[in-house]
């Protein structure tokens, strides 16, 4: 019963909402605005739940000899000092801001540092493991747009044919990430719809 309850909730919460885009101005605009409030509500909750329980991970580490993990205690040193200049300053507070940040920048070019390493390691392997013409032509687009994002080829950009081809290649990727995006929607939107008509339950599982 109770799974049936929850499918219910979920369908009618995931048609109401859809109905409120294409009506606006109406009754159901308004549901829709609830539910959306609602969830931001609940989503804060369960983000703060979730800081709150990866603040008490990194706790037990530092205080359990059996895990102890010692990139714990500055975890637990930056997230306090954080915190309580938050609560002090405010959150509009330049120093807070810029402390935010650096903190934010750092941490992003730690995982962009990460992942130009993996991405590298996956295409060395990709080239000793398949070498044939999709493997020629990746290595050839990889060495070109590594030139364009060094700025090499913008010395001959006073040259009308190679600021052409320049013009066309800068191009491609904003072809390839809205071909990603696409699917990326696509993707939503089907697994939205099973969840609204009841056929994947994410909120069913143990």
């Amino acid at each position: 019963m109770k799974k049936i309850f929850l499918a219910i909730i979920s369908s009618l919460s995931g048609l109401l909402v859809i109905l409120g885009l294409f009506f606006p101005g109406t009754i159901l605009d308004r549901i829709r605005l609830y539910i959306l409030d609602w969830a931001i509500i609940i989503g804060t909750i369960a983000l703060a739940i979730a800081i709150i329980n990866l603040f008490s991970v990194h706790w037990n580490k530092v205080f359990t000899n059996e895990k102890r993990d010692y990139g714990s205690p500055f975890f637990i040193v930056g997230f306090v000092t954080v915190v309580l200049i938050g609560i002090l300053l405010g959150p509009n507070n330049q120093f807070f801001v810029n402390l935010t940040s650096n903190t934010i920048i750092t941490v992003e070019s730690s995982l962009l540092a990460v992942l130009a390493l993996t991405l590298s390691l996956a295409s060395f392997r990709f080239f000793t493991r398949k070498q044939n013409l999709l493997a020629i032509v990746f290595g050839i687009s990889t060495i070109i747009f590594l030139l364009l994002s060094s700025g090499i080829l913008s010395l001959g950009e006073n040259i009308p044919l190679i600021k052409t081809l320049i013009n066309a290649l800068n191009s491609l990727p904003v072809a390839g990430s809205t071909g990603i995006l696409i699917g990326i929607s696509l993707g939503a939107i089907l697994t939205s719809l099973r969840i609204v008509f009841g056929f994947d339950r994410p909120y069913d599982r143990k």
